[in-house]
């Protein structure tokens, strides 16, 4: 890929499984000047050779071929950056039937939103895994190093055929739509509130139930424009400014979500302030802001123009809506898509 700096890792005459492994930065390749700093270090510094050469161990799992996508703290991720990513997977699985899967480097402050992005994208059975670590690389106890020997494993395991688009964090195995991070430290920041990982890896082995049928790849043959949509998130609190919500639909935006308190309920002034909107509407999801639990349908949902967002968290929902809008969907379009926001194992 052009602008990107390739490197490899594999013993010499290997027969091992091969595996492209795609940095962008993140705690992973992070470091401190000192060794007991956790919170005070640079994100994406360390560049993915030197990620490959810091886990000499990788050599008895696969030959990997490393590429430098970008090298950023996640929370400066771009669109830009987005649609590399994805160029890259897709060739790359296109053109190397005997590629066995791909690895990811990722901060992981974003890490759930580009996990969810590619579950949407790409359409191939070969692992695509995703890893980081809380703890910069220069740390006592760096996770990062177990983390990213972990995540090879996963991928390049027969369990890992089929199951999309995957999560690898201390051990756990994620479902790209239920992860979430879910603390700001601690090596266990990362769950699925209410289904739990889908498996578990170790010195043992990789442990994961068979994939279930095929999943549903609803934009596996969408282009990705240069310029994205513009599709905000809206935060439910007591006594919200609806001032915040009318400006967005003044402003002209795609998309939209709401991210309702309890189970997506919105207040009074917001649901007014739709009411009172006779311009154009974007298409809108309606979110909770609990961190679990579904959002169903509600009775004004079709007067106010939105349609519920399942079990998504508000910022999942606004990567359904910005590929949405980049496909054109209507609404009614849109609430087809909707049952993988709650049912991801069975085909629609």
């Amino acid at each position: 890929m052009s602008g990107a700096s390739v490197s490899s890792l594999s013993k010499s005459g290997s027969s091992l499984p091969r595996l492209l492994l795609l940095a962008t930065g993140g705690t992973i390749a992070g470091r401190a000047s000192d060794v007991t700093s956790l919170n005070h270090y640079s994100a994406g510094v360390i560049a993915a050779e030197e990620l490959l050469q810091s886990v000499p161990q990788l050599r008895g799992l696969a030959a990997i071929e490393a590429e430098q996508i970008a090298n950023v703290d996640s929370a400066d991720l771009q669109f830009d950056h987005w649609r590399r990513l994805v160029a890259r997977i897709r060739e790359a699985l296109a053109v190397d039937p005997d590629l066995a899967g791909v690895v990811i480097t990722h901060g992981t402050n974003t890490l759930e939103e580009t996990a969810w992005l590619l579950q949407l994208l790409i359409d191939d059975p070969r692992p695509v895994v995703l890893v980081g670590a809380m703890r910069p690389a220069s740390a006592l106890s760096a996770d990062g190093p177990l983390n990213l020997f972990q995540a090879v494993q996963v991928a390049v395991s027969s369990e890992a055929r089929g199951q999309g688009v995957l999560v690898v964090m201390d051990g756990q195995i994620h479902d790209a739509r239920d992860v979430t991070k879910v603390a700001t430290q601690g090596v266990g920041a990362f769950a699925s509130p209410g289904r739990g990982p889908l498996g578990w890896v170790d010195d043992a082995g990789v442990y994961l139930s068979t994939a279930s049928g095929t999943r549903q790849v609803p934009f596996a043959e969408l282009a990705l424009p240069q310029q994205w949509p513009q599709v905000p998130i809206i935060y439910g609190c007591a006594e919200p400014e609806p001032l915040i919500l009318t400006a967005c639909l003044k402003a002209g935006v795609q998309g939209l979500v709401l991210t309702g308190t309890g189970a997506g309920q919105l207040s009074v002034g917001e649901r007014r302030a739709l009411e009172a909107w006779t311009g154009p509407r974007p298409l809108m999801l309606r979110a909770n802001r609990c961190g679990s639990g579904p959002v169903h349908g509600g009775e004004q949902d079709a007067e106010l123009g939105l349609l519920p967002a399942g079990l998504l968290s508000p910022q999942k929902a606004r990567v359904l809506l910005l590929l949405a809008v980049m496909a054109g969907l209507d609404q009614e379009q849109l609430l087809q898509l909707l049952p993988i926001t709650l049912v991801q194992d069975e085909q629609l």
